[in-house]
């Protein structure tokens, strides 16, 4: 056994999974800790100018690198302030670990300065939230909160250290492999029975569907998925904001469904007699949660890790917990053993077909639309394509003008597509960028946000400047809160009151951080400057100027 600093044994459990960033602020009850980060390469402290851009960074880094990330953050507000941040990891199933270094177990129950029972505040965006009670467990807490993290359907969690146990404490401790204490391989098979019902079923169907989930992307199951989809002759659809699951070059594919989707993808899944629902919760944005997409008679054969999904918001006809690689790998082998040349539709291939040229064709048919003095958001889109390497990663903001992306940019590579996931915060598209970035440093990335947003996190910057992460951020200006302003606009006879927005100029503003800024406000002038911007070593942002935008839901299919 060594002897070792509280602190050390933190960073040190840190480094036995794998953690090679932790991000947050510096605060007297975590000195204990970052201090032993100091003059290591294996593992880095990234300082953020808030404690909610530390969250949003994790979360980035977690869901392009698939490997778990920590923040450290100090007592009260300094952990309070990660709570918007880690909800956006509790919807997005990120594996972040939350450090908090908490006041002294004396100021607990007594009103002490910052105490508050952060693990009750926790509890509700976490899948775990624990309070180390000695010294000498927290290794054990670091390892029970890794295998909670990890397991199953992942996601963040809470491990609070009273500062009386990390100040002037040593152990003695030995750092163990995670296979030591962990299920490291946890690909969890679906039950043989259902595997078999699930393949006859699809077999037979006259037009069957892939609903490609979020889960696809965790099990890194891409392309079992497609061999499944091209041995049925499947229509494909990504589950909402989850349009790298499946590559969108593919014959197969029809669109992104939702609000912001393609009501194309929505007519194919209103169409579809047999879905597979694999790696999805039917999520509200993908389905509305009714049957204007999905019709009462429709078969879904759900595959979800985690048991609670299943026929949560469908009813089902077959489910089946388990990884998606896993069930995909199995039902690919029940149906090549049922028909080993594979299964020919060329009549709902057709319909596929038709519906992905269609889409095709109204995103060609709306560019042709152009007029008034600022150009429209949709313009911006195609340029953003010409520029765009095929394994760039895009974050898009919460927000109109940007929510735009979901029906017209183009992914074919997985942990390539990175968004709200459901949370919605407005802010986090420039901060998970720049996390996107230092999980994947190979690849380019760019996040996209309106200015709205972009002022959320604009102090950033900063930490984008300091650390030399070279993040395009594009914020698309159209002057307000779209969202908002178009529902004032609808429904409340154009009482505006709070919408309409005065900004800096973003590219100068970039400048005064020491950034690169651009300033685009012709489509043609687009694509050439975010190839510039895309091949400098270093952040920038661009800044576009749109006119305002309030788009309509995407149709839904019709019912005759």
């Amino acid at each position: 056994m060594a002897q070792m600093k509280a602190g050390r044994a933190v960073v040190e459990a840190l480094r036995a999974e794998g953690v090679d960033y932790t991000f947050g602020l510096v605060g007297t009850t975590t000195n204990t800790i970052v201090t032993e980060m100091v003059g290591r390469e294996d593992i880095r402290f990234i300082d953020t100018r808030h404690e909610e851009g530390a969250a949003f960074m994790a979360y980035g880094y977690t869901r392009a690198s698939g490997k778990p990330a920590a923040c450290i953050t100090t007592s009260g507000p300094g952990t309070i302030n990660l709570i918007t941040g880690v909800s956006l990891a509790w919807k997005g199933r990120a594996p972040v670990v939350v450090i908090a270094g908490d006041v002294a177990r004396d100021y607990m129950y007594r009103d002490g300065a910052q105490a508050f029972d952060l693990v009750g505040m926790f509890n509700p965006v976490t899948k775990l939230a624990l309070q180390v009670n000695k010294t000498e467990r927290i290794p054990e807490m670091f390892h029970y909160a890794f295998r909670a993290a990890l397991s199953g359907k992942r996601g963040p969690v809470l491990v609070d250290i009273p500062r009386d146990l990390l100040d002037n404490r040593t152990i003695d401790w030995e750092p163990q492999a995670p296979e030591r204490y962990r299920a490291v391989e946890s690909r969890v098979a679906g039950d043989a029975e259902a595997i078999q019902r699930a393949a006859e079923m699809l077999i037979n169907a006259e037009r069957p569907l892939l609903l490609a989930g979020g889960g696809i992307i965790d099990a890194e199951a891409t392309d079992d998925a497609v061999a499944v989809a091209e041995a049925l002759e499947m229509g494909m659809v990504p589950s909402y904001g989850h349009n790298d699951a499946v590559p969108n070059s593919h014959r197969l594919y029809v669109g992104p469904p939702g609000g912001r989707g393609a009501g194309e993808a929505a007519e194919a899944m209103h169409r579809a007699d047999v879905i597979l629902a694999l790696g999805t919760r039917l999520n509200q944005n993908s389905t509305f949660w009714n049957h204007s997409v999905i019709r009462p008679e429709t078969r879904i054969v759900q595959v979800d890790i985690d048991a609670q999904e299943i026929g949560r918001n469908f009813p089902v006809a077959v489910g089946i917990i388990g990884d998606a690689k896993a069930v995909a790998q199995q039902l690919l082998q029940a149906v090549r053993q049922a028909r080993s040349e594979g299964v020919s539709r060329p009549a709902w291939r057709q319909e596929i077909e038709t519906l992905a040229a269609r889409r095709r064709d109204r995103l060609r048919a709306e560019l042709e639309q152009r007029g008034g003095d600022v150009m429209m958001p949709q313009e911006a889109y195609p340029e953003f394509q010409k520029a765009l390497p095929p394994d760039c990663m895009v974050t898009v903001d919460a927000g109109v003008a940007q929510g735009l992306a979901y029906d017209r940019l183009h992914f074919d590579t997985p942990r390539t597509f990175f968004n709200y996931a459901g949370q919605g915060g407005l802010g986090m598209g420039m901060c998970v960028g720049l996390g996107t970035k230092l999980g994947r440093p190979e690849r380019s990335a760019i996040s996209l946000q309106g200015d709205g947003g972009f002022m959320y996190t604009a102090q950033e910057l900063n930490t984008a400047v300091r650390w030399k992460i070279p993040l395009v951020s594009i914020v698309l200006n159209n002057g307000c809160h779209g969202a908002e302003k178009a529902q004032q606009q609808r429904f409340f006879d154009r009482k505006y009151i709070g919408v309409d927005l005065v900004n800096p100029r973003f590219d100068k503003v970039a400048e005064v951080y020491g950034a690169r800024g651009f300033y685009v406000d012709r489509p043609q002038d687009i694509a050439d400057a975010l190839r510039e911007a895309l091949a400098l070593d270093e952040p920038s942002v661009m800044e576009i100027p749109v006119a305002e935008h309030f788009p309509s839901a995407a149709p839904l299919p019709n019912r005759g």
